[in-house]
């Protein structure tokens, strides 16, 4: 369960902005679900060959990171199995997200089990989705930069 609102400090929000922008430096691609200008939640993708590293934030109190195998017709907004997740606060959801091992590293999760509903978006937030694709470059980036991680281990 997600821990209830509470209001944010200003040095938090930095934080959270700063982890966002490494998401996207990261090569994710966004997705601006319910509004490009006020979105009611915010999914970030990054797909590997096999699976699919995302994340869904609804505020900085309910975020939910995770890893899916990559199957046919699957829905990044309505994912029935993962295969890693973590659920909670922002700055720890995202500093998950970009630690998590490439999925062909022996250590990194591979067992199958229900998605989490934290992970699911109200279907009412779809009829208005705006995507930020990655720019070019970036997408290697996580890649090369979490394989040169992995190998320090």
């Amino acid at each position: 369960m997600s821990q209830p609102c509470q209001q944010s400090q200003p040095s938090e929000l930095t934080e959270i902005d700063d982890l966002l922008r490494s998401v996207v430096s990261d090569g994710f691609t966004v997705y601006l679900c319910g509004g490009a200008d006020r979105p009611e939640a915010i999914v970030a993708t990054y797909a590997w060959e096999t699976h699919v590293d995302y994340v869904v934030i609804k505020d900085a109190h309910d975020v939910t990171a995770a890893r899916s195998r990559i199957v046919r017709d699957w829905d990044v907004f309505a994912a029935e199995s993962v295969v890693w997740s973590y659920q909670g606060h922002a700055r720890w959801a995202l500093r998950a997200i970009l630690d998590l091992l490439p999925p062909e590293h022996p250590n990194a999760p591979h067992e199958d089990y229900p998605a989490p509903a934290s992970l699911h978006v109200d279907p009412a937030f779809l009829s208005s989705v705006s995507v930020r694709s990655p720019r070019p470059g970036l997408v290697a980036r996580r890649a090369m930069r979490l394989r040169l991680a992995a190998r320090e281990r």
